[in-house]
């Protein structure tokens, strides 16, 4: 390349990370159980995690109507861990372009985003049976929002 198409075409790098987890389980408990357990779950018919009828949303992320309160002197049937939080899908992108002075010394302009598709990334949904927000995802993960830096940085 001719010198003006090698500094505006030449010396790039791009760099992506695509991160995505299944989700992590998580325990649905029961408050005011009678007997001597410290926590209770609820009694469950059918599947924990069974999506609702119309599809997983935030705001009924598993069908509620599977569970009912403990019966009398019981410690639940459901168990802990038995319910999966929602899953991670992030992708991670860079730019960064380096421009020679030198054969030693060179300055690199990096461009950097986070989260590039701003996907949410969802917290557990209220696993408390008998809230009023029960079966509901009512927050993000805290700092999974887009984020994008540039810098310059001078190799020598």
């Amino acid at each position: 390349m001719n010198r003006a198409a090698d500094v505006i075409l030449g010396n790039w790098q791009l760099n992506g990370i695509l991160t995505l987890h299944s989700g992590q389980p998580y325990t649905v408990s029961a408050g005011g159980c009678q007997g001597v357990w410290a926590g209770c779950f609820p009694d469950v018919s059918g599947d924990p995690n069974a999506a609702p009828a119309g599809g997983r949303t935030p705001s009924e992320w598993f069908n509620t109507a599977n569970f009912s309160a403990p019966a009398s002197l019981t410690e639940g049937t459901i168990g802990d861990n038995r319910n999966y939080g929602p899953p991670l899908r992030n992708l991670d992108f860079s730019v960064f372009k380096e421009f020679p002075f030198t054969e030693r010394i060179k300055m690199q302009f990096r461009c950097e985003v986070f989260n590039l598709t701003n996907t949410p990334q969802f917290n557990f949904p209220d696993s408390g049976y008998g809230d009023s927000d029960f079966g509901k995802i009512t927050s993000t993960l805290a700092g999974t929002e887009r984020h994008i830096q540039f810098s310059l940085k001078l190799l020598f």
